[in-house]
């Protein structure tokens, strides 16, 4: 039978159609093989950063000394110290602790910065040795509103930088004078998350306003003594954690050609993604785009998500869910909300951009045995660590079965909560857990999962992250610019179930949700352009080598150079100063803010050679 001419051009075009189809399969096929050869040699980097870890002892940090004194029968006065040790460590700065509490005396002259965290001058020494002290080139930075009611500060009051003080006040918001937060000058809080205890103050002509509160009260300066300087803190609220990068961007101002160590990293994560997702309408969803669940997710989320990673540079990591179920005993392999289909488009277009798949749970019970803690979450508490496991097990057939020869690496708790025993139960599920990410921000009821970026005892990176949401809110944006000065990190998550809840999206629709969400980024992007956009294993990996490394500084007067012990490759320092770069060896510098740069070390050993002012 002889095809008519119309009709012979419809089966070319078919024919045209299935094999532009058969192409695009392969390419994405041959697309995901790639990503999973990079993803194991990924993880076989693991084995070898562990290796090091432990042959390879860090040495004791060199350099100049900073002396921390705390009182450790003054609860305050040990979270001050806490929170300024920790920092310091990230830093890789050499630190003495003196307890004054216990009648520890000082050797200023062994000290370069002295950092006191209780109220009273008198722990530092006599006013005629805190004034000689700094006047031949000490330095002291004061963390804490100060007890007027002592002889010494009303001898040295002058002094620190104040020409006369009132009664002490309670103080709210902040206003930077300064770019004493890396790229935030003129930021400005008037809100109630961040009150201060401090003194009513006017400050002297030599002072250097760094910081007010909303209303005007001076919070923090600088005022120079002879050879050295004073930085004093006029408050209360370094004692809390997300408020660390304020104490490591006023000790950067507080002495000349400072450099301290940073992750330089961008996270971005979706939790519950990709999961199962809803079936039929949700009212408001349907009200504004016409589309059903499982149509608006895919053809309006996830475009825009894209969309916007693209625009802002953001590698998004995804914690898979495999059932929404409840169940907490075994059998876990006969679910019927299970969705592979959506699981494997999701999965590689997100591969395909860059980004990283990892588990959030078989499903989204957190893995604790405490009923109390599960009931808080209106969850079910797990009976053992064997029912974990197996759960985990079921998740990892699951997902094989999407992403053959891809190795999953990072894990999300759920609700951010994890136990010992379920720690212990990923572990034993799950030989390629490289990564946990929970959260970083003090929590007030304890039942979250609080980290600190480490390598814990058992191997796994800790690598906490910061802020969550679809818009910016004013206690994020203050977490944020404290974890950016202080860690050179920001790591953000979202979920896509927050479009339909009330309270996650305050009652907004998702055309302004979106809209928000993406001036959100681009907010990010503009503040901070140089940091490296990451997924978290790959970033995890940067964070451990960065732990590990050490530096012996070397610092003069035209000059600061490092030798770094434990090096490797992506290892990068925050260096603030108001001289002029004149040549540089073996590193490449960023300009990132006035009188700050972004320092990459291209070897162990590498040098900055600086000008005239």
């Amino acid at each position: 039978m002889k095809l008519k001419g119309s009709e012979l051009k419809k089966v070319y075009i078919i024919l045209l159609i299935v094999f532009i189809c058969g192409i695009t399969l392969q390419v994405s096929r041959s697309q995901f093989v790639l990503k999973a050869q990079e993803n194991r040699q990924l993880i076989e980097q693991k084995d070898e950063i562990l290796a090091m870890r432990t042959s390879n002892r860090i040495t004791q940090k060199t350099g100049e000394n900073y002396c921390v004194l705390y009182n450790s029968d003054n609860e305050y006065s040990t979270k001050l110290k806490d929170n300024a040790q920790k920092s310091l460590e990230y830093m890789k700065k050499r630190t003495t602790e003196v307890n004054v509490g216990e009648h520890e005396k000082i050797a200023l002259g062994k000290c370069h910065v002295t950092i006191l965290t209780t109220d009273y001058l008198e722990d530092i020494g006599t006013p005629e040795d805190i004034e000689h002290y700094v006047f031949k080139g000490g330095y002291i930075l004061l963390m804490s509103t100060l007890d007027i009611g002592k002889t010494s500060y009303q001898i040295l009051y002058r002094k620190l930088g104040v020409s006369s003080f009132g009664d002490y006040v309670q103080t709210k918001g902040i206003h930077l004078v300064s770019n004493v937060l890396i790229g935030e000058k003129g930021l400005k809080f008037d809100n109630d998350f961040i009150t201060n205890d401090s003194i009513s103050v006017d400050l002297d002509d030599t002072a250097k306003l760094l910081a007010e509160s909303a209303g005007g009260t001076p919070l923090l300066w600088r005022n120079e003594y002879g050879d050295g300087a004073f930085m004093v803190f006029n408050g209360t609220i370094l004692q809390e954690k997300i408020s660390r990068g304020f104490f490591t961007g006023a000790l950067s101002l507080l002495e000349p050609n400072f450099i301290y160590s940073v992750f330089n990293e961008k996270l971005f994560y979706i939790d519950d993604f990709p999961a199962p997702i809803p079936k039929g309408k949700n009212a408001s969803i349907y009200q504004e785009y016409k589309r059903d669940m499982p149509t608006f997710f895919n053809e309006i989320w996830w475009p825009n998500m894209l969309k916007t990673a693209k625009k802002y540079d953001l590698k998004y990591t995804g914690g898979i869910i495999e059932s929404y179920t409840d169940r907490v005993t075994p059998p876990f392999n006969n679910l019927e909300d299970k969705d592979k289909y959506n699981l494997i488009a999701f999965g590689r277009e997100l591969l395909k951009g860059g980004g990283e798949v990892g588990f959030h749970g078989f499903n989204h019970q957190s893995l604790t045995l405490d009923p109390k803690v599960a009931d808080s979450f209106g969850y079910n508490a797990w009976e053992s660590e064997e029912d974990m496991s197996k759960s985990i097990k079921e998740l990892m057939s699951y997902a094989n079965n999407a992403f053959p020869n891809y190795k999953m690496a990072s894990y999300i708790p759920p609700s951010n909560v994890l136990s010992q025993e379920g720690r212990n139960a990923l572990k034993a599920a799950w030989p390629d857990l490289t990564v946990i990410s929970s959260l970083y921000p003090e929590d007030i009821t304890g039942l979250s999962y609080v980290q600190e970026f480490e390598i814990a005892k058992d191997g796994i990176i800790e690598m906490p992250r910061i802020t969550s949401g679809y818009f910016e809110r004013k206690y994020d944006r203050w977490a944020e610019a404290n974890t950016m000065t202080g860690l050179g990190f920001f790591s953000h998550f979202v979920h896509p179930d927050d479009v339909i809840s009330s309270d996650r999206s305050n009652d907004l629709g998702w055309r302004e949700m979106y809209e928000k969400y993406d001036k959100y980024m681009s907010r990010v992007k503009k503040t901070y352009p140089w940091l490296r956009s990451m997924t978290s294993t790959d970033a995890a990996l940067d964070v451990a080598s960065t732990l590990q490394s050490q530096v012996k500084w070397s610092t003069k007067e035209n000059n600061i150079a490092g030798h770094i012990t434990n090096y490797a490759p992506n290892l990068y320092y925050i260096f603030r100063s108001d001289k002029k770069i004149k040549r540089l060896y073996n590193c490449e510098l960023t300009k990132i803010d006035t009188n700050t740069y972004l320092v990459e070390a291209k070897k162990a050993d590498f040098k900055i050679d600086l000008g005239e002012s």
